[in-house]
């Protein structure tokens, strides 16, 4: 479980706060890389900076869907699992924070996240069921009637479950639901048992600790939050998750972009004319794409914001495409800075100060973050709906 926060620095702009954070990850991306360990340094930051849950203010205090972009990106230029950690975890706080009505242990939660910042991790996947919307867990009653419950389920992947101090977990009401009507119950870490837990061990994002295992949580009622699990993942987990993993792969594609540029200054006065042309076509090509990604996300995010947390299909497919661009447009971008570099890219880092190893294992990940085919369905089947153009909004 990760650290509560101590020696709380006075409090700092967001700007300056964040910067303290994006040092701290930095300096430990290499060695959560190699041993493949959770940032305990950096989220150790996030608390200490308060920047796991925001201030309580005069409507919610919420993060708004640019300042998440923002952090997830900073973090992810500086330690990819950093940034993935930091961005999975405001989908799941945001997801309680922005509740239509709330029940006394929900709001107590709530009213401790600033002074205590917890980690909260997701155990919404489930090992034999396509989505949370098909889980087969659910509550079952305690004999005393109080309103204690108890949910069974096999998580196929939970990211720093380990190291988190609440989670949310996808089950039924009850046994005679049905499996289409899944709730979501918000789980504080001293109330889970784990078992049978699977290691991360992976290709890259080493640090997320995405493994899998039984869990069983003792809990109680008053925590099952007030809007279904569709409800509350149309209206904010998945778009704010999409543009928070989407921000955090751009940073991925930006921090092996720095690396090619320096690269590609030391190599100019000893490169072949030809070969130093496509170099610099690849260059452009990077930077463009970086570009690209940056005015998409920006303008989600914004697009959001706009909506004011509501729902609706247009939000929901754009979100989704953003996810699938923002998973394929990173990884082109890693790539075209690899072939800038060169061979010294291809080497690690105790060989090569312009390696990309890190990036361009980290940013494959986008690839297998929930399956793509099942998010091009969802979005073909949304599709089927009427829809209007934005274009004509100018006619008046």
């Amino acid at each position: 479980m990760a650290e509560d926060p101590k020696d709380t620095p006075e409090l700092l702009p967001l700007r300056e706060r964040l910067a303290a954070v994006v040092q701290t990850a930095r300096a430990h991306a290499q060695d959560v890389d190699a041993e493949g360990r959770f940032p305990a340094e950096a989220v150790g930051a996030l608390k200490r900076h308060r920047l796991l849950a925001p201030e309580p203010a005069p409507g919610g205090g919420l993060w708004t869907a640019p300042q998440i972009v923002a952090v997830a990106h900073a973090l992810g230029q500086a330690c990819a699992s950093t940034g993935m950690i930091w961005a999975m975890h405001q989908g799941q706080i945001q997801a309680v924070a922005r509740q239509p009505k709330t029940a006394t242990a929900v709001q107590d939660f709530l009213d401790t996240a600033w002074e205590t910042q917890p980690l909260v991790a997701s155990l919404m996947s489930e090992v034999g069921a396509a989505s949370p919307r098909e889980s087969r867990a659910h509550c079952r009653e305690d004999p005393d009637g109080d309103g204690a419950v108890t949910i069974d389920k096999n998580v196929s992947v939970s990211s720093y479950l380990q190291q988190a101090d609440a989670g949310l977990l996808v089950a039924r009401r009850s046994a005679e639901d049905a499996v289409t009507e899944q709730a979501v119950v918000l789980v504080l870490r001293k109330e889970l048992t784990i078992a049978q837990w699977r290691d991360w061990q992976a290709l890259g994002m080493r640090g997320t600790g995405s493994g899998g295992g039984r869990v069983r949580a003792r809990t109680h009622r008053d925590r099952i939050l007030e809007e279904s699990f569709s409800e509350v993942s149309a209206r904010v987990i998945m778009p704010l998750s999409n543009l928070g993993w989407a921000a955090c792969w751009l940073g991925i594609a930006e921090s092996a972009f720095v690396v090619a540029q320096d690269a590609f200054r030391r190599q100019q006065g000893r490169t072949a004319p030809d070969v130093l042309t496509a170099k610099t076509m690849r260059l452009g090509r990077a930077s463009d794409t970086i570009d690209e990604l940056t005015e998409q996300i920006h303008f989600l995010a914004e697009q959001y914001e706009q909506a004011r947390g509501e729902a609706s299909d247009a939000l929901v497919r754009r979100s989704n495409a953003l996810r699938l661009t923002a998973a394929a447009r990173a990884n082109d971008s890693v790539l075209d800075s690899f072939q800038v570099i060169g061979v010294d890219a291809y080497r690690e880092p105790s060989a090569s100060k312009w390696s990309l190893s890190r990036q361009i294992r980290d940013v494959l990940s986008a690839r297998v973050m929930i399956s793509e085919d099942r998010i091009r369905l969802g979005s073909g089947q949304l599709a089927q709906l009427p829809r209007t153009s934005g274009l004509q909004d100018a006619l008046g």
